[in-house]
């Protein structure tokens, strides 16, 4: 009987790492991480000055510009996009039978979102848990409720 294959997701606003399960009593193999720092799109900085002026030179009002998203909802929103650029790239040279993601509770949201194909299609649980600093080898006792290591 052909072993299942699992890719494990684990991330955080600003770190991914991608494992890999061969096979009940295999455990997990870490093959790649991210971090945010590798993105300079990925990284916001608004600016610290005042946003809204309401009064001027003879009566003339100037307004600022107040964004839709915060520094943190837009970086965790771009980060999220390279996180799933890169398990789509693992997803096709490890050609994995199921998906794992555990992540932040709002970036697990924000991963969600952009999950589509074969990955999504493989998805067999989502944990809305911080285990990105977890060793691999303190991991399957975290996902135990979730599948075979």
């Amino acid at each position: 009987m052909k072993p299942i294959r699992t890719l494990v997701l684990v991330a955080a606003d600003e770190n991914a790492r991608f494992l890999l399960n061969e096979g009940v009593g295999k455990g997990l193999s870490e093959f790649a991480e991210i971090s945010i720092r590798q993105f300079a799109d990925a990284q916001i900085d608004y600016d610290d000055r005042k946003g809204r002026q309401t009064g001027g030179p003879e009566g003339v009002a100037r307004h600022g510009y107040d964004p839709h998203e915060s520094a943190d909802e837009l970086s965790r929103a771009r980060f999220a996009a390279h996180v799933i650029a890169t398990l789509a790239d693992c997803w096709g040279r490890l050609r994995p039978d199921r998906l794992i993601i555990a992540a932040l509770p709002k970036m697990l949201g924000a991963l969600r979102s952009r999950l589509d194909g074969a990955p999504a299609a493989a998805l067999t649980a989502d944990l809305a848990k911080d285990l990105v600093k977890v060793p691999a080898r303190d991991l399957p006792a975290h996902l135990s409720g979730v599948m075979a290591v």
